[in-house]
């Protein structure tokens, strides 16, 4: 039996090994494996973790968006995950791949310019599961790799998401 503390290590996760050659395959181009220098000094265009940065900022340092001119922005795409409780999560991008989580489980890649799916996983749920809260709080993103927590704290690897195998 695991420990607690070594239960929560493993439950952390579900990990999802990217292979960059799939995403430039789909015409994403090079996938920048995240490394610690970069979680330090984040690329002001990228949004690596919650809150932006270790710092915790919440804001993005790009300036072309100013108090002048942000009541002429207009949508210009959307994407509906299908799931109706409320999503807590900051979408996290990285070079152009934007990663949104759902409360029921689900990771979803979007290609953040045009809005348009490369891969979504989903974790098998219980049918008679009971959660009172179904938050999730995100993906953490390592080298090549996505992280999320899920119900249950059970380590799951998946490869080839990019193709949805």
């Amino acid at each position: 039996m695991m420990s607690p503390r070594k239960l929560a290590a493993v439950g952390v996760a579900v990990i999802a090994a990217l292979g960059p050659a799939m995403l430039a395959a789909q015409g994403m181009g090079e996938y920048s494996a995240v490394t610690e220098q970069r979680l330090i000094n984040p690329e002001p265009h990228n949004w690596l973790m919650y809150r932006g940065n270790y710092s915790g900022w919440g804001y993005s340092p790009l300036d072309r968006i100013t108090p002048a001119n942000v009541k002429k922005l207009v949508p210009v795409w959307t994407f509906s995950t299908g799931v109706t409780e409320g999503h807590q999560a900051p979408p996290i991008v990285n070079n152009g791949i934007m990663f949104v989580t759902t409360p029921q489980q689900q990771v979803f890649a979007l290609n953040a310019k045009t809005g348009d799916l490369l891969w979504r996983y989903k974790k098998d749920l219980p049918e008679d599961l009971l959660q009172l809260h179904p938050t999730n709080r995100g993906v953490a993103l390592w080298e090549d790799r996505v992280y999320v927590g899920t119900t249950g704290g059970q380590p799951h690897r998946r490869t080839g998401l990019a193709s949805g195998t």
